[in-house]
């Protein structure tokens, strides 16, 4: 699931979420990637694939289990007892399980089901690799890696991959699958950094494989490069249309993904028919009311609305509402997303009163299935900020913009695109109050962010220009 944030048109008016492309099942997250089977859009804001859609291939996952039925009784003790609930909160929270709050104590469950189902889509791409042609070496090192990765022993996938990388730097192709692991492996993590280094390395030995070419493209989208993401997500589409066919699955995440990209750089019309077609593909494939096809919906609509058409664009929204309710359940992080492009749609035509209950259920939602400090809350925080702010209510809006904005300097770093819609945010309540100093400093880094990650013809930096000038 990824929240977009409307875009504040002038000061006091704030970016908030909007619609986000995804690309496929599997798993549709913000940060997305298609995994090379999959992609996930999200509304508003277009976004790579997040899970991975399984094409070709449907994979039994074991070893899950125990995590599954410790989290449907929701027994806490067993899960303190248990290795793999040991090492989840290290690498979630970076504490140990006996140190968790009672906020994070609250969302646990959910949070972990939710990290499950991402070890699961890892596991599917994992797959792929390991039935792929590779060295003897490399296969007897997978059976040690399943260990590990069945406790979710982050730090022995890592050693065992590295051991590897080490010994054997003259076995390209099979040294390129380790250092894709090693990247995915700290995606888990939620270690971006570290993740793009690797899916770079990865990328540089081996550059006419989709998935490595995807992923690489993807952790980049996420950390706001996304001029260096472009080239990599064309390259991965070209491949998949050859080898694959113009109507594959595949094809279709690929279409999404680079139209998400081309969305955040404000290229509407070049991203509209990359959308059309890859929703095209999904209704010939798939059944009518399958989240595929809802993906699209959102998609397309959240084109349609940043241009303006609204009317248009409404009625694809809700039933993209409609069908994810009915496929995935109403506390789905789908749902959460279809209810924030909605309210975004509504917000942008300025019909508050009827966005606001949407925001509440979807910040109620996110804070539930993906834990208090994740970036998609803070993206719904910023919504219901954006709505308060706009009726005027900005003693209850503060609060959320600030805490919008420490998370995803946390999660995210400081120079991230997010952040500076965020500071935007910020500055344009303390605008609406006539707080014009403790404003501009927050206009000016927001600007110099967006002018750093997304290049001086933006029009999210023409924004700031512009909120700045109004403040003068």
């Amino acid at each position: 699931m990824k929240s977009k944030y409307w875009l504040a048109i002038i000061p006091g008016i704030f970016a908030v979420v909007v619609a986000s492309i995804q690309f496929g099942p599997g798993w549709f997250r913000g940060s997305g990637k298609d995994g090379g089977n999959s992609q996930s859009i999200t509304t508003g804001n277009i976004q790579s694939g997040g899970g991975n859609v399984s094409v070709s291939q449907t994979m039994i996952l074991s070893g899950f289990e125990a995590q599954e039925k410790i989290i449907a009784k929701q027994d806490w003790q067993e899960a303190e007892r248990d290795p793999a609930f040991q090492r989840f909160v290290e690498a979630r929270y970076h504490k140990k399980i006996d140190e968790l709050t009672s906020a994070e104590r609250a969302t646990f469950w959910q949070d972990m089901q939710k990290y499950l189902d991402e070890e699961k889509d890892a596991d599917r791409k994992y797959a792929q690799i390991k039935q792929q042609s590779v060295g003897d070496e490399l296969k007897q090192l997978f059976s040690s890696i399943d260990d590990a990765k069945r406790s979710f022993d982050y730090q022995k996938v890592d050693r065992l991959l590295q051991g590897f990388e080490e010994k054997h730097t003259d076995l390209i192709k099979d040294l390129a699958r380790v250092y894709y692991l090693r990247g995915q492996n700290f995606e888990l993590q939620i270690r971006y950094q570290e993740a793009e280094r690797y899916y770079r390395k990865a990328v540089e030995l081996d550059d006419q494989n989709p998935l490595y070419l995807n992923d690489y493209a993807s952790i980049l989208r996420i950390l706001g490069n996304y001029d260096a993401a472009e080239p990599l997500y064309r390259r991965a589409l070209q491949i998949r249309e050859k080898h694959l066919g113009a109507e594959h699955p595949e094809v279709a995440a690929s279409l999404n993904n680079l139209a998400a990209l081309l969305h955040d750089q404000g290229k509407y019309a070049a991203a509209e028919p990359l959308i059309r077609r890859a929703l095209q593909i999904a209704e010939k494939q798939h059944s009518t009311d399958y989240s595929h096809v809802a993906t699209g919906l959102n998609n397309l609509a959240s084109l349609l609305q940043a241009q303006g058409k609204y009317a248009a664009a409404e009625p694809l929204f809700r039933r993209a509402l409609q069908i994810n309710e009915k496929q995935l359940g109403a506390d789905h992080p789908e749902v959460a997303r279809d209810l924030n492009n909605l309210a975004a749609l509504l917000y942008d035509q300025g019909k508050y009163a009827a966005a606001e209950p949407l925001c509440r259920r979807a910040l109620q939602i996110a804070e539930k299935q993906l834990g208090v400090d994740h970036p998609e809350v803070a993206m719904d925080m910023a919504n219901l900020a954006a709505l308060l702010n706009a009726q005027g209510k900005y003693a209850t809006a503060e609060p959320l913009c600030r805490r919008a904005l420490q998370i995803h300097e946390k999660q995210l770093g400081a120079d991230h695109p997010d952040v500076a819609t965020d500071l935007n945010n910020l500055a344009s309540l303390f605008y609406t109050q006539g707080k014009y100093a403790a404003a501009e400093p927050l206009y000016r880094r927001a600007l110099e962010i967006r002018e750093k990650q997304l290049g001086a013809d933006h029009p999210d930096v023409a924004n700031s220009l512009y909120c700045l000038a109004a403040l003068f």
